[in-house]
Formats: structure tokens, C-alpha cells, sequence
């Protein structure tokens, strides 16, 4: 089974907000609690800073991966949320998930993306037919 989130992130969004978010997105695509192995894959947006936007070629190199944030103070409490809230579809979501990778993006439009894989099921990375946008 594979479910993928997006979620909107304005630039202040409070933690109850985020994983609020993420519970009812996760939700939406399974009404079943999840057993076993998971793979996550986490891609983070951040909002683009000034002097990227500003600029036409590096707003372009930014929007196409190639200049990239590197904030790990963002990243650790990003994925603790994400684990917190996957507990509204999985028992024990920080002890079944057994493969994470996470990528992090400049963006216009601010947001977070999930794919969450049971393990044993087709490993795609690519999203999956049915997503759901919060």
C-alpha cells in the first residue's frame, strides 16, 4: 500500500496545526490501522529566501533541485511530527518505520510532501494514483 500526503506549510505553521494536517490527510487515504514495516520518504519545501527569489536564474536552479537547503535544526522536529501524526494510522509508527529518506527543496509555494510504503508491497517511489492535498 502506498500513501502519499502533501501538505500546505505556511511559514509559521504551529506543530498541533502540522500534525493535525497530516493526521486528517493520513486518514482520508486509510480508515485501517497499519501493521508491519513502513518506508517513508519525506520531501520538505521551504519557503524560497529573498535573494534566491529575487533572482530569475537562481529562482530557476532552486525550483529544479539544484540549490537546496541544508537545515538540519528544521529537519529534526519536521520528522518527529510526521511520526507523531502517523500514529493516527499506524500503532507504532516510530518503531515500524524501517527505511526513511528525506530531501529538502526551495519552493515558491511552501509544503510538505509523504509517501508512505508498507514494506513487502511494490516499492515504488514515484506518488500513487490517489493522493490527497491538505
Amino acid at each position: 500500500m502506498v500513501l502519499h500526503f502533501i501538505i500546505e506549510k505556511e511559514h509559521l505553521c504551529k506543530k498541533e496545526t502540522l500534525i493535525n494536517r497530516i493526521q486528517a490527510a493520513a486518514k482520508a487515504q486509510c480508515s485501517s490501522r497499519i501493521k508491519g514495516a513502513l518506508s517513508l520518504d519525506i520531501r520538505l519545501f521551504y519557503n524560497m529566501p529573498i535573494d534566491l527569489a529575487n533572482s530569475q536564474d537562481t529562482r530557476t536552479s532552486a525550483e529544479k533541485g539544484l540549490i537546496r537547503p541544508v537545515h538540519i535544526s528544521i529537519l529534526q522536529p519536521s520528522l518527529q511530527y510526521i511520526q507523531e501524526a502517523l500514529h493516527a494510522i499506524a500503532d507504532d509508527a516510530s518503531l515500524q518505520i524501517v527505511e526513511l529518506r528525506v530531501s529538502q527543496f526551495y519552493s515558491m509555494r511552501p509544503r510538505m510532501e509523504i509517501i508512505l510504503n508498507t514494506m513487502g508491497d511494490d516499492m515504488r517511489s514515484s506518488p500513487p494514483n490517489k493522493e490527497t492535498s491538505i
